[in-house]
């Protein structure tokens, strides 16, 4: 299966180190999911270069595949969109919560907004806490085995987060934040965070909108009824009221209770106690289980989250041990030594240092001296490469990069493809890289210019001039 190019735009930004700092690890972990689900989907992307940064990461497979995703994410602008789309769902999940808070005040506002100021504190209980129970009950049975999570605020939420996050790799975005949370056992609680969360903003609304309106209207307060008796309104309140009695919120006596199924008059100081009743059910049965729950959720969600989240045995993941993890081991050297070194390779490889400057020449042609006359003897010449043994060679020399590269290029070639990924993988390991063009053919030079003008990489005029940059004397 072909491999999956990556944007050609994307590989002009040099690459930052593969743990961001900006970067927590959950959405290092959603950006690794979201990198197997487009392979997994689209075929593989190109990822050499990926992988050799993930190979300078400790030797944790884990740890390198999330290096590995961070490099693909950055390159094929995916970790961009990922933080777009998160941005979406913060906006979403605020305005729905917004929402939730408005319903509640607007909730309280229909309980008493009765003709004459006549509550039936039947329908007022109703229209504060029927929905709410309905809605806890059936979260509560969610846990039952077998019955799949869901509540209609997530389907909203994701609804509005895809409409504000519109664009490509939304719904991969999606898919993949909802994996990964799925297989971390986490999806239950962060739904229950979601839902838990409106409620909690619906009742917060709802209750000072309760004690604004009975504290600034007269409200007389009933149970009305065709059928049933005034004893069954007795047992029915002093069965809800066990809760708030003990926040304080105790119902009138037994005999005003029933009073109150009559349409008599009742006393000022009645109507105060059924109006304070009212709000300590909300309280009691609305907004306080929904905090809990909230509470529970939220902790549940952090302990789930700090568990490891990458099963490095999934497809795709699977796949990626032994390039990552290679088993292969040294056994020692099986032939000896050929008698004679080819005159473009050092005698001795020269090994870099981070602080030291070095020198390497690239697909030279036979007539080309290497190394170059007057080099300075602080410069280490890494050789020419001309192979891909070359340039695995030269991978390990640069494993802990030079300060200072100068790439000798022959402009009498053409630049391909090749050219363009090996210039792009040195861009990547060495902070400061230039390319020095040797016999430069005028209809050529164009093609190395843009090359280089794409990937960032300066032109050096010469090596005196190289070496003058660094502060280093040519002898040549």
């Amino acid at each position: 299966m072909a491999a999956d190019p990556l944007p050609q735009n994307a590989m002009r930004n040099p690459a930052k180190p593969a743990a961001s700092s900006g970067s927590s690890p959950l959405f290092r972990c959603w950006q690794a999911e979201a990198v197997r689900l487009r392979e997994a989907h689209w075929g593989p992307l190109e990822d050499r270069i990926a992988c050799q940064t993930a190979l300078r990461q400790e030797a944790d497979l884990t740890a390198r595949i999330l290096a590995r995703s961070e490099w693909l994410a950055r390159h094929s602008n995916l970790q961009t969109r990922l933080n777009q789309w998160a941005t979406s769902a913060r906006l979403a999940l605020a305005v729905l919560w917004l929402a939730a808070g408005l319903a509640g005040m607007g909730a309280a506002a229909t309980a008493l907004g009765q003709p004459q100021g006549e509550i039936n504190l039947s329908l007022a209980l109703l229209a504060v806490l029927g929905l709410h129970s309905l809605t806890f009950l059936i979260w509560l049975a969610s846990y039952i085995p077998g019955i799949q999570p869901g509540t209609l605020l997530s389907r909203i939420w994701l609804w509005l987060t895809h409409k504000l996050a519109h664009g490509p790799d939304g719904a991969l975005a999606a898919q993949a934040f909802v994996s990964l949370l799925a297989r971390a056992r986490a999806w239950h609680s962060a739904l229950g965070v979601i839902s838990h969360g409106a409620w909690t903003l619906a009742f917060l609304g709802m209750l000072p909108t309760l004690i604004v309106l009975l504290s600034t209207r007269r409200y007389t307060f009933h149970w009305e009824t065709t059928l049933l008796s005034p004893d069954t309104f007795i047992a029915l309140t002093h069965f809800i009221s066990g809760w708030p009695r003990a926040l304080g919120f105790g119902p009138p006596g037994s005999f005003d209770i029933a009073a109150s199924v009559s349409q008599g008059p009742l006393a000022a100081t009645v109507q105060a106690d059924w109006s304070w009743w009212l709000i300590g059910c909300v309280l009691a049965w609305g907004l306080i289980p929904r905090l809990a729950a909230l509470l529970i959720c939220a902790l549940h969600l952090r302990y789930r989250l700090n568990q490891p989240l990458i099963d490095t045995d999934l497809p795709g993941w699977l796949e990626l041990r032994e390039r990552l993890l290679p088993t292969h081991r040294n056994l020692g050297i099986d032939r000896p030594a050929p008698d004679t070194v080819p005159d473009h390779e050092p005698q001795t490889a020269a090994v870099p240092t981070r602080d030291q400057a070095a020198i390497l020449g690239y697909e030279l042609g036979a007539g080309v001296i290497w190394p170059p006359n007057g080099l300075p003897a602080m410069i280490a010449d890494l050789g020419r490469c001309d192979s891909r043994e070359d340039r695995n060679r030269i991978r390990r020399l640069i494993a802990q990069p030079p300060a200072h590269l100068l790439l000798v290029c022959d402009a009498r070639l053409t630049p391909d493809r090749g050219t363009r990924s090996w210039l792009e993988e040195l861009r990547q390991t060495c902070p400061d890289l230039q390319v020095l063009c040797l016999d430069g053919v005028p209809s050529r030079l164009p093609a190395w210019q843009e090359l280089l003008t794409s990937l960032a990489i300066p032109l050096a005029a010469d090596l005196p001039q190289w070496t003058a940059h660094l502060g280093l004397a040519h002898h040549g």
